[in-house]
C-alpha cells in the first residue's frame, strides 16, 4: 500500500472542492477544472427486484411534484426534494445474448451492454461470461475521476460471487471491478497515510491553512506574471482565473475542518451477516468522507449479488432473498421481508445524504453537488421482467428537476444511462448497444 501524505495539491483540491490550477491556454497547453465544485456519482445495486405495491409513490392530482413515499422509501423523507422515482424504463438490452435473467440484469444493467459467451451458470442452468462494455461509473471516472488521488471507489457488502452476478463496474469489456467489501481496507487504501486536520481549532490546522493560503499567494503571483507573457485572448483567461482563485482563499476559512480523517474501523467478517449491516454503515461513512476529502469523485455501492441467498437478522428478515423473491407479491410474509430489505437500503441512501448534507460547499452541500443512481437486475423477482424497472435517482439538481415522480413511456434505460453521462457533464449522445439508444430522456429535464 502507498502510505502517502496528501501533497499540497490535493490537500488544497480536498478544502477547498476544486484544484488551483493553470487554465486553458492554447498557447501553452495548460488546462483546469472551471466548476465551483466537483460533481460525484453513485452507482447503487440491490438483487432480486422489488415489491412493486409497496415501491411505487401514491401520486396526487398536483402532477409529478404530488406524491407520498411508499414504505420502500420512507427513510428518504427528509430528502425528498432531492428524490426522483422514475417509472417506463424498460432494460431492452437485457433480452438477447447469453446467461439467464438475473446474469443478462446485472451484466446490462451500467454498461448498456450484453454478456460474453463464458462459463458463468445462472440458476435455471444458462452461462454466460461478464459484460462486454464499460460501465456508466467508469466512463464518467474516465472524463472527472483524472485529477482524484483515487480515479473511482468500488464498494460491496457481501457481494461474495466472483462471476457475472457479482459485479456491477466494468473498464471495459471482460473487465469486472472487484468492490472492497471490508471497510478496513476501504480505510487502508483512502486513509491510512492520509494528512489533515482533524480539528479546525488544533495547531495542525492552523499550520495547513496558513500553507494553503501560501500556496494560493505563490500561484497568484505565477498567474499574474503569466499574464505579461501570453496572448490577449490567454490573458482573460488568466483573470478569469485568477478570479476563481480570490474566490478559494475566500472559502478557505469556511471549509477547514470539512476533510476528517476517521478513526480505524475495526476488521469485520464480509461474509457474515451478523457484520452486514456495520459493514454496510462504515462503508457509506468512509464514502462520505472520500468525497469531501476529494480523495475520489465516482463510486460504485453494491449489496449482495443476484444469486442472493442471505438473511437480514438484524430485520426479522430471516428468508433467503432469491426465494423470498420468487415468492413475490403472492406472499404476505415475502412481502413484508423484502419490503423492510428496501427500506433498510433507502435507509443507507439517507445516510449518505445526511453525511453529504453536513458538508459545505459554498452556500451548499456536498449532497447539493452529488447524484446516486439505484436499481436492481431485474423488476420483480417472481417474474424475472425487464421491463419497468425500478430506478431511483436522488441528487443531480444541477441537471434535473427533482422532488418529482416521473412516469416515462417505455424508455429504454440505455437513455437514461446517457442523460447520467451528461449530468455528469460528458458529451454523448450514445452509450452501450446503439440500437437501444435514442438519446437522453427529456422528461427528466
Amino acid at each position: 500500500m502507498n502510505r502517502r501524505a496528501f501533497s499540497r495539491r490535493n490537500f488544497l483540491r480536498a478544502a477547498s472542492g476544486m484544484a488551483v490550477a493553470l487554465p486553458l491556454l492554447p498557447s501553452l497547453r495548460a488546462r483546469a477544472d472551471t466548476s465551483p465544485f466537483p460533481k460525484r456519482l453513485v452507482t447503487m445495486y440491490t438483487p432480486n427486484g422489488q415489491i412493486m405495491s409497496t415501491w411505487w409513490p401514491t401520486v396526487g392530482p398536483g402532477g409529478p411534484t404530488d406524491f407520498a413515499l411508499n414504505q420502500a422509501h420512507a427513510p428518504l423523507a427528509a430528502h425528498k426534494s432531492r428524490l426522483t422515482l422514475l417509472s417506463g424504463i424498460d432494460m431492452l438490452s437485457a433480452a438477447g445474448g447469453p446467461g439467464g435473467p438475473h446474469q443478462r440484469g446485472i451484466g446490462t444493467l451500467f454498461t448498456g451492454r450484453q454478456l460474453l459467451e463464458g462459463q458463468f451458470v445462472d440458476g435455471c442452468g444458462s452461462t454466460a461470461g461478464w459484460a462486454a462494455g464499460i460501465s456508466v461509473d467508469q466512463e464518467v471516472a474516465n472524463h472527472i475521476g483524472v485529477d482524484t488521488p483515487f480515479k473511482s471507489l468500488e464498494l460491496g457488502v457481501r457481494a461474495t460471487e466472483n462471476d457475472v452476478q457479482g459485479r456491477i463496474s466494468y473498464a471495459g469489456p471482460g473487465q469486472p471491478l472487484q468492490p472492497m467489501m471490508q471497510p478496513l481496507d476501504v480505510y487502508d487504501r483512502l486513509f491510512r497515510g492520509l494528512v489533515v486536520p482533524s480539528d479546525p481549532n488544533a495547531p495542525e490546522a492552523e499550520r495547513l491553512l496558513a500553507e494553503r493560503r501560501s500556496v494560493l499567494d505563490t500561484v497568484d503571483e505565477q498567474l499574474k506574471l503569466l499574464s505579461t507573457k501570453v496572448s490577449n485572448e490567454d490573458k482573460h483567461r488568466v483573470d478569469a482565473h485568477l478570479t476563481l482563485i480570490r474566490d478559494v482563499e475566500r472559502r478557505l476559512g469556511a471549509t477547514v475542518g470539512q476533510c476528517v480523517k476517521p478513526l480505524e474501523p475495526v476488521a469485520l467478517d464480509p461474509t457474515s451477516e451478523v457484520d452486514m449491516p456495520a459493514i454496510a454503515e462504515l462503508e457509506i461513512d468512509l464514502l462520505s468522507l472520500a468525497f469531501a476529502c476529494d480523495l475520489s469523485r465516482v463510486a460504485s455501492f453494491e449489496i449482495s449479488t443476484g444469486l442472493n441467498r442471505i438473511r437480514y437478522p438484524w430485520l426479522n428478515s430471516l428468508g433467503e432473498g432469491h426465494p423470498l423473491s420468487h415468492q413475490g407479491a403472492g406472499s404476505e410474509a415475502a412481502v413484508t421481508e423484502l419490503t423492510a430489505r428496501a427500506a433498510w437500503h433507502s435507509g443507507l441512501i439517507a445516510r449518505l445524504f445526511d453525511n453529504l448534507a453536513a458538508t459545505t460547499e459554498g452556500d451548499g452541500t456536498a449532497a447539493d453537488n452529488t447524484l446516486l443512481v439505484w436499481c436492481s437486475e431485474v423488476a420483480e423477482g417472481n417474474v424475472h421482467s425487464h421491463t419497468n424497472m425500478p430506478f431511483l435517482l436522488m441528487g443531480g439538481g444541477w441537471h434535473f428537476q427533482t422532488g418529482r415522480y416521473v412516469t416515462a413511456t417505455q424508455e429504454s434505460h440505455i437513455n437514461l444511462l446517457v442523460t447520467i453521462l451528461n449530468a455528469m457533464g460528458v458529451s454523448a449522445t450514445t452509450f452501450g448497444l446503439p440500437e437501444f439508444c435514442t438519446g437522453p430522456l427529456t422528461v427528466l429535464t
